[in-house]
């Protein structure tokens, strides 16, 4: 049985987090998903592992070296930074449904923090290489994304104002630390991106892109990385298939291969090593011994 079934997640619903302090640190002003409760909550899986990192930071560095990132180290985020406007008055050092200041930087027009604009589902602060760096973190568990509503984002009317929206920011950075390996015509474009998976790795790299360097109360922030997770039994997710290719011609040449892997190639040379991707709970091991682990590893490795 699948652990990313509901008949074999049901078995903790009377325990749905790790522990019950796991949710004190998040802030009263994120807007927690409306789907938290359920058994199979990609966001409660989220919270029950970082919020566990943010009860033991000396996990943290181990977690993520595993993961293929080498973190020197994890600075304390400072509690009530204000970025323009919003104030983040989480304790850290992971920050949930991130998304900068208060004014989208990328042309998103209202929304908050977890409801109608690009909220990372994890942020934190660490020097790489001597280097503050932010991290913005995507979190899958049993996510799969079959409709239409998901495989074509730059449809419909909606599609127009996202497409006018995220390619007035590329042609603002064409001439200099454009992301993607884009040619001048033809080939692979903003339109491929229709699936929701790249749909999201478009927006997060935008938002890391324009809110790099920015400073945070007393930290300067210097560089990114953008860290997408995913459950190692999620093929469904994980495995591009026709289906989910449909609307981006580019890229249909890419079916059957790993979701992670074909990201990559879309990435210029320079941004390559920004991109980090795992498997979530193939990491689960790393965490110090105690009771809390062993829930962790028992529910979800």
């Amino acid at each position: 049985m699948t652990k990313l079934s509901n008949d074999f997640q049901i078995q903790f619903s009377n325990q749905q987090f790790t522990n019950k302090n796991v949710l004190s640190g998040i802030s009263k002003n994120v807007k927690l998903h409306e789907e938290l409760q359920n058994v199979r909550s990609s966001a409660a899986a989220c919270i029950n592992v970082f919020g566990y990192l943010n009860q033991n930071p000396k996990d943290i560095i181990p977690f993520f070296n595993d993961i293929g990132l080498k973190i020197d180290e994890v600075l304390k985020f400072p509690k009530g930074a204000n970025l323009s406007g919003e104030i983040y008055d989480d304790d850290g050092p992971f920050v949930f449904e991130w998304i900068g200041p208060q004014q989208s930087v990328i042309n998103e027009k209202g929304g908050s923090r977890g409801q109608n604009r690009t909220s990372i589902d994890a942020f934190l602060l660490v020097k790489i290489h001597d280097v503050i760096t932010q991290l913005f973190i995507e979190w899958k568990f049993t996510e799969t994304y079959n409709s239409e509503t998901y495989l074509h984002k730059f449809g419909g009317k909606k599609g127009i104002e996202r497409l006018r929206r995220y390619s007035d920011i590329l042609a603002s950075i064409r001439k200099n630390g454009f992301p993607f390996d884009f040619k001048d015509e033809f080939n692979i474009g903003l339109y491929d991106f229709a699936y929701e998976p790249f749909y999201q790795l478009l927006r997060m790299t935008l938002l890391a892109k324009m809110t790099t360097p920015i400073q945070i109360s007393n930290i300067k922030v210097e560089d990114y990385r953008i860290i997408h997770l995913t459950h190692s039994e999620d093929d469904a997710l994980n495995i591009l298939s026709e289906n989910h290719l449909k609307y981006s011609p580019g890229l249909k040449k890419y079916a059957g291969n790993k979701l992670h892997k074909v990201w990559h190639t879309l990435l210029t040379s320079e941004e390559k090593n920004k991109h980090i991707f795992g498997f979530w709970n193939k990491s689960l091991h790393c965490l110090s011994d105690n009771n809390d682990k062993i829930y962790l590893i028992n529910r979800y490795e």
